[in-house]
């Protein structure tokens, strides 16, 4: 058996229990009501900090494609040679 078991607390625990024996037992719910105050604030000029930033504009408008039904008739693909010098096949 181990003389000092493992305890899962977090390691802020024993400063504070220090600082709560240095100060007085009798001034801790103060000092835990100015932290929690203090933790709020800090969220809420995070959450400030977050939402302050500007928007992206919205997307321009752009006409809608035509479509030809039954395609182009005087195109015929096998005739059409613009991308034979094409580097990357697309």
């Amino acid at each position: 058996m181990t003389r000092f078991p493992d305890l899962n607390r977090p390691s802020w625990l024993g400063g504070a229990l220090t600082l709560g024996l240095l100060l007085g037992l009798r001034s801790w719910p103060v000092y835990l009501g100015l932290g929690l105050i203090l933790l709020l604030l800090m969220g809420s000029l995070e959450r400030h900090w977050r939402t302050r930033r500007r928007t992206p504009p919205p997307p321009r408008a752009r006409g809608r494609l035509k479509v030809i039904r039954g395609g182009k008739a005087d195109y015929d693909l096998e005739k059409d040679d613009s991308t034979d010098t094409q580097r990357w096949l697309m």
